[in-house]
């Protein structure tokens, strides 16, 4: 996920590098959560509350980030998915690395 996001390959991911991954340039006025639900859905192209290989690879499509099938499938294991199920919002959260407080 790192080397997708790293668009100017500098071996790190600036705050507006993330931003693009995600999608999102909006204030944050609903907080960290209420956006990744956002991206989560946006992600989620055929509305089956999971996000799967061709939910993740055509986001990323969109996104400007090339990424093999093995980047792929890599990051929805990281999301503790399989190839058949997807990640759910939590395991999207997982391959994201974010922990929202409640």
């Amino acid at each position: 996920m790192i080397s997708v996001a790293d668009s100017n390959k500098d071996g790190f991911v600036e705050y507006d590098e993330f931003e693009r991954v995600l999608g999102c340039r909006e204030s944050s006025k609903r907080g960290g959560a209420g956006i990744m639900e956002d991206v989560f859905r946006v992600m989620d192209r055929d509305r089956d509350g999971k996000v799967g290989r061709d939910d993740l690879k055509g986001y990323m499509e969109w996104a400007g980030f090339y990424a093999t099938d093995e980047d792929i499938m890599a990051m929805i294991r990281l999301g503790g998915g399989d190839e058949k199920e997807g990640v759910s919002f939590d395991g999207l959260l997982k391959i994201l690395a974010l922990d929202f407080v409640d």
